[in-house]
């Protein structure tokens, strides 16, 4: 993706196992599009809880269009907001 320079000076951008890696930042937008299909359950759990861990309270969660938060432990603290482009806001416990 190209983005304006004047958007981008606040943007961090950083290289992040996420299948070995902890939380780093507080993040108000992680986009992690067509990743999570190539995980099993347990990978995409554990991803989709760090995730949550990561982003900032009413922060949000864009991902590809085959996946979903739905069948993950963490699936209660997230509100979909968007189904075509399936993007997710985090939230108190549903």
């Amino acid at each position: 993706a190209k983005y304006n320079e004047e958007l981008r000076k606040p943007m961090a951008f950083a290289l992040h196992n996420l299948g070995s890696d902890q939380s780093f930042n507080e993040f108000h937008l992680i986009v992690c599009r067509n990743v999570l299909i190539y995980f099993n359950k347990k990978l995409q759990d554990r991803v989709l809880n760090l995730f949550l861990a990561s982003l900032a309270e009413d922060g949000f969660l864009a991902l590809g269009s085959k996946e979903s938060v739905r069948f993950a432990t963490s699936s209660d603290y997230f509100s979909q907001i968007n189904k075509d482009e399936k993007i997710w806001q985090k939230s108190q416990k549903i």
